[in-house]
C-alpha cells in the first residue's frame, strides 16, 4: 500500500540530543535581538564626529583669543559632555586653554593647578593617539612650560625621544588644533629643537645651583647656529677699557663649571638611540607649539 508505519521513520531518524544545546530551541530565522555593536563606526559617521569637536574647538579657542579662557574652559566641558573624554583633538584643546591661561597668573598655586590640568589632558591624549607626532610635540612642549629642575627636564627630553622613535607617525591633521597640519619632518625637527633647549634649561639650573650666573653659559650659541661645545672667540674690548681682575680662584671655579657643562651636553647629545642622534637643525629663538593658538 506504501503507507510506512510511525515507528519505522522514528528508527531510521533518530533525534539529536538537547542536552546543553538550549540554541536548538529558538525559533529558526530569527536573529539576536540585542547584537553587540560595530566596535569600528561608518566613516561618514566619524568623519561627522570629527567635524563637531572640530568646531567646538574653534569656539573655545575663539573666546581664548578674545582673552577669556574661562568662557573657553566652560565650553570645553560641555564639549566633554557631548562628545565624551575619548577625542584626543578635545584633549588637545583643553590643554592648549590651560596653558594659555597659566601663563598671565602671579599666583603659583593656580599657575600650578593649570599647568596640572594641562599635562594631564595631554598625557591622556597621548595615550589615546600614542604614533602621533604631534601629540608628542605638544605634550613635551606642556613639560618644557612647567619644568623648573633637572628631573624636570630630563622628562622633556624622554618624551621628545620617544617621539623621534615613532617610526611611521600616524596623521597629524586629526589632532592638529590649526590647519594645514605640520609634516613629519617638521615635526621632528621641532622635537629635536626642544631637545637642546631642555639641555640648556638643565645646564643653566644645574650651573645657578652651584652659585654661578647664565654668563658662564656665554659660550654656548644659542641664537641662530646648532649647539656647539667651542668657547666662542673673545670679543674686541674698546681701547681704554681695561678687562676686570679676577682671582685665581674665580677664574679656576669658572673654568670647572664650563668643563661640566660642556660634559653634560656631551652626554645628552649621545643618546642610546640612532634616530635621536641625527644632525640638529638650527635652534630657533621661539618654540611655540604647532598648531596651537
Amino acid at each position: 500500500s506504501g503507507n510506512l508505519h510511525p515507528h519505522h521513520c522514528s528508527a531510521q531518524i533518530p533525534l539529536p540530543s538537547l542536552k546543553g544545546k538550549t540554541s536548538l530551541l529558538r525559533p529558526m530565522g530569527r536573529k539576536n535581538r540585542n547584537p553587540a555593536p560595530n566596535p569600528t563606526p561608518p566613516r561618514a559617521a566619524a568623519a561627522g564626529g570629527i567635524a563637531a569637536v572640530r568646531a567646538d574647538c574653534d569656539k573655545a579657542l575663539a573666546y581664548l583669543q578674545r582673552g577669556n579662557p574661562s568662557k573657553a574652559l566652560r565650553l570645553l566641558r560641555d564639549a566633554v559632555a557631548r562628545h565624551g573624554e575619548g577625542s584626543p583633538l578635545l584633549l588637545r584643546a583643553q590643554g592648549t586653554v590651560h596653558s594659555r591661561a597659566a601663563a598671565p597668573l602671579n599666583d603659583p598655586a593656580a599657575r600650578a593647578r593649570h599647568h596640572r590640568a594641562a599635562l594631564q589632558a595631554a598625557r591622556r591624549a597621548v595615550e589615546l593617539a600614542p604614533d602621533s607626532l604631534e601629540l608628542a610635540h605638544f605634550h613635551a612642549l606642556l613639560l618644557y612650560e612647567a619644568a623648573s629642575g633637572n628631573r624636570d627636564y630630563e622628562d622633556v627630553i624622554a618624551e621628545c625621544e620617544r617621539g623621534l622613535r615613532i617610526e611611521v607617525p600616524s596623521d597629524p591633521a586629526p589632532h592638529c588644533l590649526r590647519l594645514p597640519a605640520p609634516g613629519p619632518d617638521q615635526l621632528r625637527d621641532d622635537l629635536r629643537n626642544l631637545i637642546q633647549k631642555a639641555n640648556l634649561a638643565s645646564i643653566s639650573t644645574w650651573v645657578k645651583a652651584l652659585g654661578g650666573t647664565d654668563d658662564k653659559l656665554g659660550f654656548f650659541r644659542l641664537a641662530d647656529e646648532p649647539l656647539e661645545l667651542q668657547p666662542l672667540p673673545a670679543a674686541h674690548r674698546p681701547i681704554g677699557i681695561k678687562k676686570a681682575t679676577k682671582t685665581p680662584e674665580e677664574r679656576r671655579k669658572e673654568i670647572e663649571v664650563q668643563v661640566a657643562a660642556m660634559r653634560l651636553v656631551e652626554q645628552h647629545q649621545l643618546p642610546h638611540n640612532p634616530a635621536v642622534a641625527a644632525s640638529s637643525p638650527p635652534l630657533s629663538e621661539e618654540d611655540e607649539a604647532p598648531c596651537s593658538s
